[in-house]
């Protein structure tokens, strides 16, 4: 009498590696989604906590702080153009990362225009002394993405 052998044919080992290698596909395409979003917002949600700060730092000053930015800034200095930002990007030091490249950190510098490759992720913080009184502005501009219609703007009016 012969004995019947238990296990799997070839053809059923097949399919079966077949099956996890198209789920294991799709899996890998919709995580790097998931995880291009989060990016994105996070660089998003950078811009909303740094004009937050920028704001509630000025409005130091204006309540009769002599001090601003973490010692950073002397608030007869924040009409000063570059003084500013010069204080910002110094308080943030080792606290900003950019959600695309954690070694970098915010920048000090001409506001951005359009978003690159090489911007994604990217924060410049702009302070610009105008011509009029009163014309004193922070721009803060962050790339979302690799795409320009990511590039969010704010201006703060310091006064």
């Amino acid at each position: 009498m012969k004995k019947k052998q238990k296990g799997f044919t070839l053809i059923e080992l097949l399919v079966v590696v077949a099956i996890i290698g198209i789920l294991a596909a799709v899996g890998v395409v919709a995580y790097s989604g998931y995880v291009g979003g989060a990016k994105k917002s996070a660089a998003k949600s950078h811009q909303a906590q740094i004009v937050k700060l920028v704001a509630g730092e000025l409005k130091k000053c204006d309540l009769g702080d002599l001090k601003a930015f973490g010692e950073q800034l002397t608030c007869t200095d924040r009409y000063t153009a570059g003084k500013v930002d010069e204080a910002v990007v110094n308080m943030m030091a080792g606290e900003f990362k950019n959600p695309y490249d954690k070694t970098e950190a915010l920048i000090d510098g001409t506001a951005m225009t359009a978003c690159t490759d090489a911007t994604q992720g990217d924060t410049v913080v702009d302070h610009t002394k105008g011509t009029t009184a009163g014309s004193n502005k922070v721009t803060i501009t962050t790339c979302g993405s690799n795409a320009t219609a990511d590039l969010v703007t704010n201006v703060i009016n310091i006064e």
